[in-house]
């Protein structure tokens, strides 16, 4: 049982992260022009991929000081990086 349980939580937290960037890849393309936009767009979308990955290893019982700094270390280039672009 438990394992049936722990199987439909990870596919649903798979779930909310896909349609969470899928809606944000859809409001980047409808807002072509606008940059500052984008990026506030792209930022949300990191922070909450961010806290979801903590939340998901947290529950997957992996959750680590290493796995965390990577996680924020790996969203601050992407922000840095979309902002060299975007901005």
């Amino acid at each position: 049982m438990y394992m049936k349980l722990a199987v439909k939580l990870r596919r649903n937290n798979i779930i909310v992260l896909v349609m969470a960037a899928t809606l944000s890849l859809v409001a980047v393309f409808k807002l072509q022009g606008f940059s500052s936009l984008q990026f506030s767009i792209f930022s949300a979308l990191i922070i909450f991929y961010l806290f979801w990955a903590i939340f998901y290893h947290h529950f997957d019982k992996s959750l680590k000081l290493e796995v965390v700094l990577e996680y924020i270390l790996t969203a601050l280039l992407a922000l840095v990086i979309l902002y060299g672009v975007l901005l």
